[in-house]
């Protein structure tokens, strides 16, 4: 049977099309996530060497680095390689001599002048920027053993957003099995063309699962392992291959599993 459920006609329960939050509630939700990071983390000199699982060879101090150092690159404009390695190593090499608290310093001295960039940005780029905000406060949550706030707010839709309009996009191109995703915070989102795609899988998890599956947190071995409704073999190279494409490669699963 189809997995995606059928009513007595044979039409099948479509999700809603994925959309991305206007940038003012992106904006915000920015915002909201570089308050809870500093309040995570300041005035604790003494995670700043901890490593953090998530991001191999980075410790809490360097994940901090980048954060603050892409808030000043967005301050510069300085954007012509944004979401690519080197751009993320010239962060922490930059501000690498800086203390945990001189870095949230920082960050917090560039926040209305990245608001006012992000005005005149797409939508798109600041769901983005939510998106990989988010990611790296659970990665220093996780490093530090204190998950919170993994649901419900104004965060997640963003960066759902952004991931599930990235997916729908990348899976129609590819032609691969459409997949109905349900999470508390967006609800029941349809990725990929249910009418010409071969297969139709559905899965239903936590907006936090959500995040971390789709944001490159998950090893293949997990993706598999997740509550599909369907075999997802096939969707796999969404994972593998398309997604890692709008970070230009940062976002491929991890060969090891990540439990948090």
């Amino acid at each position: 049977m189809d997995p995606i459920n059928e009513d007595s006609s044979g039409e099948a329960h479509r999700g809603q099309a994925p959309a991305l939050v206007p940038i003012s509630d992106a904006s915000a939700a920015y915002r909201l996530i570089a308050e809870r990071v500093d309040a995570l983390v300041r005035g604790r000199s003494e995670i700043a060497d901890l490593a953090v699982p998530a991001c191999p060879g980075w410790n809490i101090q360097q994940v901090v680095a980048h954060l603050t150092g892409v808030a000043q690159d967005v301050a510069a404009l300085n954007l012509a390689n944004k979401g690519t390695g080197p751009w993320a190593d010239a962060q922490v090499a930059r501000l690498g001599t800086h203390s945990v608290d001189d870095l949230l310093d920082l960050w917090r001295q560039s926040l209305d002048q990245v608001g006012a960039i992000l005005a005149f940005a797409s939508d798109a780029g600041v769901c983005q920027l939510v998106f990989d905000t988010l990611t790296h406060e659970h990665d220093i949550r996780g490093a530090l053993g204190e998950p919170d706030s993994r649901t419900g707010d104004l965060a997640f839709e963003a960066a759902l957003g952004f991931l599930t309009t990235m997916a729908d996009q990348f899976i129609r191109q590819a032609q691969l099995p459409s997949l109905r995703l349900s999470t508390p915070t967006i609800g029941s989102v349809q990725l990929g063309d249910p009418h010409t795609a071969r297969g139709h899988l559905a899965l239903d998890v936590s907006d936090f699962e959500a995040l971390r599956s789709f944001g490159g947190r998950r090893s293949l071995g997990q993706l598999l392992a997740l509550p599909w409704d369907g075999d997802p073999t096939h969707l796999m190279p969404a994972f593998t291959d398309m997604l890692p494409a709008f970070t230009e490669g940062g976002l491929r699963p991890p060969a090891d599993d990540l439990i948090e």
